[in-house]
């Protein structure tokens, strides 16, 4: 788990193969299955068997370091026992200082909270994690004294410590400095967010600026459609203070960190940051939305790979779960959920939990294209098409541009339910939405091409369609496969031979290939490519249609 936040996993260091192969026997072997999950990408298991392995080896410093940053990076309970053995990490300092904290010890918080080096994502922290625990100890002078230095300096996270500030200010009810501060996060903060404009709103709305508070949320929603189903329950609550104690401060202050940080490597950090806030606070619904998106690969760093395992899309499903519907954003939330559960096979549960959000908002028309993915994702084509209607019904005439997915993938519902001639209109709108869009392009063209009609209009869409997308393997197999219908089988070969170098593992692919073989008189590889195009496991039409094809032109024995 070493990546380019060391210096924040200092415990990375003492983990060297010498140090961590020092365990012996079952300890060892418990050491090698955690690490194993964790290349897996299942955390939890990972912290299961590194709680083995310090059983077996209580006193392998390695060992209880590895275990630790396993644990905080999955959220674990067993951090905090883990935190006290461990030495000289950043990590474990901010844990005991959150523990302190929940445990309303605020001096022994700032005590632990100084101990943080002054370098890094640190020193970026410290001030922030010291200002609430003072905070907390009734000192909120000092806290913005604390803060105040960090304002000034220029840095690009000023305006994040000027955001703090005024919570603190705020919590305190001093609303003399909470106004001046409040007047620098929306300037300071490079890219407004949700949570920013429920702080904002709340502000404003306390001072008696309803309407400005109101319009805040408003254009937070119109640039995100996804809030729009949100907007009603957070107006309706704007004028709630957002920090009702410093221990929520604190959770704040790693949500705002885990929300400011971008780059790919520090993806481990912003886990365990919002593991903190959720420690802290765990009513924090914008921290449990970005944590599951950050397990289902929103950022990627060399610990995920861009296809989250089911261990991550459960974990993610599991901190969305509590989110109660009285919250403002269940609605995104639920969604969210609905998403992870077809992912992980369950399409059912998924549609049922989509059709409960859509007795709510029947009009919304992400939510009825949700259902509609959902469903032609499980090859449910007719059960499909009727979402799709009814988000059609709702757009504006004309249509907007981005509206050529819904049109599409109605398209593709009807003719996967065999109905070409119902289906074609569908996608000639969507192209005519998004005339470069090559998936379109691809589309109309191979079905054309499998048809046998308006040949030449094929080879030509599937022609702008590579020249759009020269990475995608499937085109090729397209523009190869309508090459070969149009009778040029050198050309044909040469694509399908690209097609499946690019695309190795695809049972159609390799089937076209055998295809153009047979059609260049090479029938055994003709016969070799049809045979392992149903080792490949095909569909039921293509796996009969492969197999007609080797009992009909078996090469002789």
């Amino acid at each position: 788990a070493c990546t380019a936040t060391a210096i924040m996993l200092s415990a990375c260091a003492a983990a060297t193969p010498g140090s961590a192969t020092s365990a012996t026997g079952t300890a060892y072997g418990d050491f090698l299955a955690a690490r194993y999950a964790d290349a897996q990408q299942d955390p939890q298991a990972a912290v299961h068997y590194y709680t083995q392995a310090l059983a077996a080896d209580p006193n392998n410093h390695a060992l209880i370091n590895e275990g630790f940053i396993a644990a905080v990076i999955s959220g674990s309970p067993q951090a905090p026992a883990l935190a006290k053995q461990v030495t000289n990490n950043a990590l474990a300092t901010m844990l005991l200082g959150n523990q302190a904290a929940m445990n309303g010890n605020y001096a022994e918080a700032a005590r632990q909270y100084a101990l943080l080096p002054p370098n890094d994502l640190s020193g970026l922290l410290a001030p922030l994690l010291s200002a609430w625990a003072l905070a907390g100890e009734g000192n909120s002078t000092a806290a913005l004294a604390t803060l105040q230095p960090h304002i000034d300096d220029g840095s690009p996270f000023g305006g994040v410590y000027a955001l703090n500030a005024a919570l603190i200010a705020d919590q305190a009810h001093d609303m003399k400095d909470a106004s001046k501060y409040y007047a620098d996060p929306a300037n300071n903060i490079a890219a407004p967010n949700l949570r920013l404009a429920q702080i904002m709103a709340s502000w404003q709305a306390r001072q008696g600026n309803i309407t400005a508070a109101q319009a805040e949320l408003a254009a937070m929603a119109n640039t995100h459609p996804g809030l729009a189903a949100a907007l009603p329950g957070l107006q309706a609550d704007v004028a709630q203070p957002v920090i009702i104690n410093p221990t929520d401060g604190l959770a704040e202050a790693y949500l705002t960190i885990a929300g400011s940080l971008s780059q790919p490597d520090q993806t481990v950090l912003r886990l365990t940051f919002l593991h903190f806030a959720l420690d802290l606070r765990p009513d924090l619904t914008s921290a449990r939305i970005l944590l599951a998106t950050l397990l289902t690969g929103g950022n990627n760093d060399n610990r995920q790979s861009a296809t989250p395992s089911k261990a991550m899309m459960q974990s993610a499903l599991d901190t969305l779960k509590p989110i109660p519907a009285t919250d403002p954003l269940y609605g995104p939330a639920a969604a969210q959920e609905a998403t992870l559960m077809a992912a992980l096979g369950q399409t059912q549960p998924a549609v049922e939990l989509i059709n409960k959000l859509l007795v709510t908002y029947p009009k919304d028309i992400g939510l009825l294209e949700q259902a509609g993915d959902t469903l032609r994702g499980n090859n449910q084509f007719p059960d499909a098409i009727p979402y799709y209607s009814r988000a059609i019904a709702e757009l504006p005439n004309p249509p907007p541009a981005e509206a050529w997915t819904l049109f599409y993938d109605r398209g593709i519902s009807i003719d996967q339910s065999g109905d070409w001639t119902k289906a074609e209109p569908d996608l000639q709108e969507a192209l005519k939405l998004a005339p470069n869009q090559p998936y379109v392009l691809n589309y109309i063209g191979y079905t054309w091409a499998l048809r046998g009609e308006n040949l030449p209009k094929a080879l030509a869409m599937l022609d702008q369609a590579v020249s759009l997308a020269p990475n995608e393997g499937a085109i090729i197999d397209s523009l190869g496969y309508v090459n070969l219908k149009t009778g040029d089988t050198k050309q044909a070969m040469q694509l399908l031979i690209k097609a499946v170098q690019m695309d190795p593992d695809d049972a159609e692919v390799n089937a076209h290939l055998g295809d153009a073989f047979y059609a260049d008189g090479q029938k055994l590889q003709a016969d070799y490519q049809w045979q392992r195009a149903l080792a490949l496991k095909p569909d039921a039409k293509l796996q009969a249609d492969i197999e007609t094809k080797l009992k009909q032109f078996a090469p002789p024995s």
